[in-house]
């Protein structure tokens, strides 16, 4: 899961799914939507701490980062979700330097982070930790502690029963990190680590 702008290349793997009040036009097909994320009808009238709090109380407040997460990963079809909004990512010698460009996807970022417990990157800066978000306002920065994730690894081919159909682990989702697919017959999807340390023990 990731974020990134309209105007930013994704690769063939990653899916295109806007969260802003609007689309571009001229837009090519086959991207998606997801206006639960969308800012609020304060969003070009307020400053930027004001924006963060209505964004966190009046938006997300709203929702369940789990329900949303699985929404986007549904949206996405197998590919990796990214969330876009308009504004590009700065250059690295700008965000280098500091900058003023700012987007609300770096705010549901963090927000998905903190309840997921991994990181949701803007496209080509991964290697950043999350409260480096380009998009994110340096004055709104903070650490985020990110717990050791999941290691599927030792249970990729181990089958369990589960509702009378055979599951079987296929590997890592790597839109999720911590989460595995499972294949159930030609059905596959992902799921939590809880379930899979209690299904598919050794």
């Amino acid at each position: 899961m990731k974020t990134a702008s309209w105007f930013t290349k994704l690769p063939d793997d990653h899916k295109r799914i806007g969260i802003s009040r609007g689309v571009p036009r001229r837009l090519p097909a086959g991207y998606r939507v997801y206006r639960a994320l969308a800012p609020g009808p304060w969003f070009n009238s307020v400053g930027i701490e004001e924006y963060y709090h209505l964004y966190r109380t009046e938006i997300l407040g709203r929702l369940d980062p789990r329900a949303v997460a699985d929404d986007l990963t549904r949206l996405a079809g197998g590919l990796v979700p990214v969330m876009l909004c308009y504004e590009r990512p700065p250059a690295q010698a700008t965000m280098i330097a500091g900058t003023e460009e700012w987007c609300h996807r770096a705010m549901a970022a963090e927000w998905l982070a903190e309840a997921l417990g991994f990181p949701v990157p803007e496209v080509g800066f991964e290697d950043l930790p999350q409260h480096e978000h380009p998009l994110m306002p340096p004055q709104l920065r903070r650490a985020i502690a990110m717990p050791e994730a999941f290691d599927v690894t030792p249970f990729i081919g181990r089958t369990a029963t589960i509702g009378g159909e055979v599951h079987r682990v296929v590997g890592p989702d790597p839109a999720q990190p911590g989460k595995a697919i499972l294949a159930v017959g030609d059905r596959q999807f992902s799921t939590a680590a809880d379930t899979i340390s209690r299904y598919f023990k050794s």
